[in-house]
């Protein structure tokens, strides 16, 4: 008996389940419409009766069975004494994405000390972009003012008041947004803010008067 997912999931995810299954899945024309018609074997074990209902049952279908490759391109397992060859690793994907994937086949080159061949998908997916939320600017402090002695114990006694004027308020968020807007008012008043720096801090009068002077002589045709 096959239970249908019941994981949370949205219509615009991609569910994939893949590896050994142990099942042989045939060409009978029954089981066409989930699994394909390019598998190896000619009909349908056990394994893969349970395989094809559990598919059908969540709105999956079988893409390792639907590529037509040679014989040795499908073939997943070799007996050890390398009589039998079978095509029992499988790659399951939700119906409604299945065109993500545009190939399936076996990898018979690279050594993985088994005797199953390594499977190789071809998944096309675009990846969703993710926005950044714009951050706001951090505040600069005045550098001078700061290291002002006189500035910052005027700055502590207003802190002072303005906390100690403080509503108080039962939900800790609450109270620490008053005393977060209380610092910060606090330090606008007498710590103030830097201007904003010029791009270029090295541009000055005489830079501006040479580029005038370069300007002038070119009208004039003097290089």
């Amino acid at each position: 008996m096959c239970v249908p997912y019941d994981g949370t999931h949205t219509k615009s995810d991609i569910i994939i389940i893949l590896g050994d299954v142990n099942a042989q899945l045939g060409k009978e024309r029954l089981y066409n419409e989930v699994t394909g018609q390019h598998t190896l074997h000619e009909e349908t074990n056990r394994s893969g009766e349970l395989l094809y209902e559990f598919a059908y049952a969540n709105s999956m279908v079988v893409k390792s069975t639907n590529f037509q490759h040679k014989r040795i391109y499908k073939m997943t397992w070799l007996s050890p004494d390398q009589n039998t060859a079978s095509q029992i690793d499988h790659i399951i994907i939700n119906a409604n994405k299945k065109g993500v994937i545009e190939d399936v086949r076996t990898m018979r080159g690279p050594n993985i000390d088994s005797d199953h061949f390594l499977v190789k998908a071809v998944i096309k997916q675009k990846l969703s972009v993710m926005h950044k939320k714009k951050l706001k600017p951090a505040l600069k402090w005045n550098k001078i003012n700061l290291q002002n002695p006189s500035k910052l114990k005027e700055y502590r006694s207003l802190l002072h008041k303005k906390l100690v004027n403080l509503a108080p308020k039962q939900e800790i968020d609450e109270e620490w947004e008053q005393i977060k807007i209380a610092i910060v008012d606090a330090a606008r008043e007498l710590i103030q803010t830097r201007g904003k720096s010029p791009r270029n801090e090295w541009w000055d009068e005489e830079c501006r008067k040479i580029i005038q002077e370069k300007n002038e002589a070119g009208k004039n045709g003097c290089n």
